[in-house]
């Protein structure tokens, strides 16, 4: 081969070689653009979706687990006992044979009033009782059962409803409000708990939203049942709103033998065989066993590095480690945002301040209130799957300071100015439609899905714990802003809210996670990565690794290693 020759044969390889280079560099990049797309893709399909295809996500739930829907219909019946006992105490107040029964006659304003003393303990009773009770199942969830804590609430329930209705004076009322509200606190505690850790992701932002919806069925109820016996004359007018209380334990009492215990529970106890017992009879023979009890083992161990710190997952010392603090924060949060928006206020309190405006028929316009309340309730609970976390907690309660304002210097007007007083009127019962399908609805959703799949017991439990202090502290001092022989500010109290929950919107727009849309896995991975809580949205979870989606192009990029 001459030199001519050989030069133009290692030319021709060089160019040969060069358009294997460009082709490969073309298969890389598309293979990257591919993976790109798919990636996309999938983050679109647990984080992005449409409201359409939302709600066809969740009917498809619906429908896969039906039995698991029917039993968390049942298990949430039980929270009905706070929202019915929380408006009883306001209705009861609002009884003019009550006061006559249990008061004395304030000759300044010829009516009966209750001491401010007992009225206070009267409203604290209940509050002081659920703050035992809240603990209790924290306490004794993971060493009892759920089960056990249900069969307790129950009975202790019908018992102390009885020395209720047949109480002879202050001293034996406020000891029977106090064991009902022992047994309240267990109720509210256990069935959000057991519902919330067996919930499948697709269904968990709905049945969590459940919890609110059923708290105001409670106070709808009893608005009625104080409606209705409004026109009863003499004791048994009160008495009779009493014995509404013994009427949801002992339906649920029928039904509590043939419940399943839960399977997350058995799981930390290391009953396997239980657990997969427990799983077919709350999910069914249709789902698949397997899967189910592998999903609990996998979050379960999501926190077992806690083990190196020596801190134990069902430990009170776990939820203020530093891997769960914020969490707890928030969960913390989430609730105090009720109370401190004036939530007590606008529904414990609603009947009686009708009353003291003037209004010649408070029963029945707390009979409407209430009534819009669980309508709008219920709205917000089928929007919950479309309206993120953020928005409906953060956003709501803003709204609501803003509403609080007007219904504070509304309330500076004589209460002979009737158009004060109807302004007064529309601004506090929309207001309460605000408050039940926003803090009142996505406060209890936040509650429960922040905290971790092993801390929850304790979690849930110091939230409830929390939110009844504050709301010992408001039934105590409440008595002595609105009675007419004290303060008589009314409406004005509203002025205080205001300030208090301007701080906790602060907390929450810094701590508060995304969490719709998200399973407890990759709530972990999100945390555990180390991303701000307020920018969750950003960010998703494929094949293990947190990633950014960036612009509005939809392309992510690697956030940080496996995790």
């Amino acid at each position: 081969m001459d030199r001519k020759s050989s030069i133009q044969s290692v030319e021709g390889a060089a160019e040969n070689e060069k358009a294997v280079h460009v082709e490969t560099d073309t298969m890389s990049s598309s293979t990257a653009e591919a993976r790109r797309a798919s990636v996309q893709e999938e983050v679109r399909q647990v984080t992005d979706l449409s409201a359409k295809e939302q709600y066809r996500k969740l009917w498809a739930a619906i429908k896969a687990d039906k039995r698991f829907c029917i039993w968390t219909l049942y298990t949430m019946l039980l929270v009905f006992g706070w929202g019915f006992d929380n408006g009883l105490s306001g209705v009861a107040i609002a009884f003019p044979e009550f006061r006559e029964y249990y008061g004395h006659y304030y000759a300044k304003g010829d009516q009966f009033v209750i001491p401010a003393l007992w009225q206070s303990l009267w409203n604290a009773a209940s509050t002081i009782g659920q703050v035992f009770g809240g603990y209790a199942a924290g306490q004794f969830a993971d060493m009892l059962g759920r089960k056990f804590l249900l069969y307790t609430a129950v009975i202790l329930s019908l018992a102390s409803s009885f020395a209720l209705v047949f109480a002879p004076d202050l001293p034996v009322l406020f000891v029977s409000k106090l064991l009902l509200g022992v047994s309240i606190g267990l109720s509210t505690a256990t069935p959000p708990l057991y519902v919330t850790e067996n919930a499948p992701a697709a269904l968990r932002s709905t049945a969590s939203s459940l919890t609110n919806v059923v708290i105001v069925l409670g106070f709808f109820m009893s608005s009625l049942t104080g409606y209705g016996a409004s026109h009863i004359h003499g004791v048994w007018s009160f008495r009779l709103a009493f014995c509404m209380t013994f009427v949801v334990p002992a339906l649920y009492l029928i039904g509590l033998p043939f419940f399943p215990e839960s399977p997350v529970w058995y799981m930390k106890k290391g009953r396997e065989a239980d657990a997969r017992k427990a799983a077919l009879k709350l999910f069914g023979s249709d789902t698949d066993i397997e899967v189910r009890i592998e999903k609990i083992k996998h979050e379960l161990k999501q926190t077992e590095d806690e083990e190196n710190s020596k801190i134990s997952q069902t430990s009170w010392r776990a939820i203020f480690s530093k891997e769960h603090r914020s969490r707890t924060f928030v969960a913390v949060l989430g609730l105090q945002s009720q109370n401190f928006s004036g939530g007590y206020f606008a529904n414990t309190y609603q009947t009686y301040y009708f009353e003291l405006i003037g209004q010649s028929d408070p029963f029945g316009l707390t009979a409407i209130s209430s009534t819009l309340q669980f309508l709008s309730n219920l709205v917000a609970v089928c929007l919950s799957d479309v309206i993120p976390r953020r928005k409906g907690l953060i956003g709501g309660g803003t709204i609501l300071m803003f509403w609080s304002v007007i219904i504070a210097g509304t309330s500076m007007a004589s209460t002979t100015n009737n158009a004060a007083n109807m302004a007064l009127l529309a601004f506090m019962i929309t207001w309460s439609m605000l408050y039940t399908s926003t803090v009142g609805c996505y406060g209890w959703a936040v509650a429960q899905e922040s905290s971790s799949q092993a801390t929850r017991p304790k979690t849930i439990s110091l939230v409830l714990v929390c939110q009844q202090l504050t709301a010992l502290m408001l039934s105590s001092v409440f008595p002595f802003f609105i009675n007419p022989d004290q303060l008589n500010w009314g409406g004005r109290v509203m002025f205080l809210f205001v300030g208090a929950e301007l701080f906790i919107m602060a907390g929450l727009y810094f701590f508060q996670p995304e969490t719709k849309n998200r399973t407890y896995t990759d709530l972990e991975k999100l945390y555990a990565a180390g991303v701000p809580p307020r920018k969750f949205k950003r960010f998703a979870v494929v094949d293990g690794e947190v990633v950014e989606k960036e612009g509005k192009s939809g392309f992510l990029s690697r956030f940080s290693r496996k995790v």
